[in-house]
C-alpha cells in the first residue's frame, strides 16, 4: 500500500479513458481504486462509498466534495450514507493534462473534505483538522496540499473577472457565475462589481489576516508583469447572508 502511493510516476498505469472525452486522464475505476486504497490506509475505511466524476464544466477549482443530502448528524450519531448521496468532482479542464500525482493528491485533497462532513460531522474547511490529516497523509509523500499552482490552465480559461470594492480581491472565471447582487467576498464580505481582464497586472495573494477556509481563488492586482494564478481546491467567495 505505501510503495504504491509514493513516488508517482506519470508515464505508469496509462490507460484509456472511459468517460466523458479521449482528454481524461485516469477512468472512473481507476479513480476509485486509488479512493479505496487512501480509504484504507488513511481513513480506517469508515469513509462511506462516493461516486467520482470528471467535470468538463468545474474551472473554479481542481476538485470539490460535494454532499447531496441535507442537515448532518451531529457527531457521534449513526447516519446511514448512500453512495449518490455523496460525489467528488475533479475538474477535466483543469487536471486533464496534469501527471497522474497531480490527479491523486487532488483526489485525496476532497476524500479529507469527505472526512471531515461524514465523519467528524463538522463543516468542510482548510482549518486544523485538515492540515492535521493532510500532514499524516503527507508523511507518506502524497504531497497534498492546500492550493494547486495551475497557471496557464486557469489564465487560458478565465474569461471574466470580479473585483472586491473593499479589499481589492479579484475572482477570475470562465462563466458569469458570480452575482454581485448575491454574492460578497470570501475574505472582507466585501461587495463585488464585474472588472475588466488585465492578466499581465495580476499576481496571486491573500490577505494575510483572513482565516484560511475563507481564502479563496483570489487574485490581487498587484505592481508586476508576471502573470500568476493560484487554483483553490475547495472554497470560494461567500453568498450574501439574506
Amino acid at each position: 500500500m505505501r510503495e504504491s502511493l509514493r513516488g508517482w510516476n506519470p508515464n505508469r498505469r496509462k490507460t484509456p479513458a472511459q468517460s466523458l472525452t479521449s482528454r481524461t486522464p485516469l477512468s472512473l475505476d481507476r479513480l476509485q481504486g486509488y479512493w479505496r486504497e487512501l480509504a484504507c490506509r488513511y481513513f480506517d475505511n469508515r469513509l462511506p462509498p462516493i461516486r467520482i466524476e470528471w467535470s468538463s464544466r468545474l474551472t473554479s477549482s481542481a476538485g470539490l466534495f460535494v454532499s447531496l443530502v441535507g442537515a448532518r448528524a451531529r457527531r457521534g450519531e449513526s447516519v446511514q450514507v448512500n453512495s449518490m448521496d455523496r460525489l467528488i468532482r475533479l475538474s477535466l479542464p483543469l487536471l486533464g493534462h496534469q501527471p497522474e500525482r497531480e490527479i491523486i493528491r487532488t483526489l485525496a485533497h476532497e476524500m479529507i473534505h469527505q472526512w471531515q462532513y461524514d465523519i467528524r460531522r463538522s463543516r468542510p474547511s482548510h482549518g486544523r483538522d485538515f492540515r492535521d490529516k493532510m500532514e499524516e497523509l503527507n508523511r507518506d509523500g502524497l504531497d497534498v496540499t492546500i492550493r494547486h499552482t495551475l497557471n496557464r490552465e486557469v489564465e487560458a480559461l478565465a474569461r471574466y473577472v470580479w473585483r472586491c470594492l473593499r479589499c481589492g480581491m479579484l475572482y477570475r472565471r470562465q462563466r458569469r457565475t458570480i452575482s454581485p447582487q448575491r454574492h460578497r467576498c470570501g475574505s472582507c464580505h466585501g461587495l463585488l462589481v464585474e472588472d475588466a481582464l488585465h492578466p499581465t497586472n495580476l499576481t496571486v495573494d491573500s490577505p494575510p489576516n483572513a482565516p484560511m477556509w475563507k481564502r479563496s481563488a483570489a487574485y490581487k492586482a498587484q505592481p508586476t508583469t508576471k502573470a500568476s494564478t493560484l487554483a483553490q481546491l475547495r472554497f470560494d467567495f461567500m453568498e450574501r447572508p439574506s
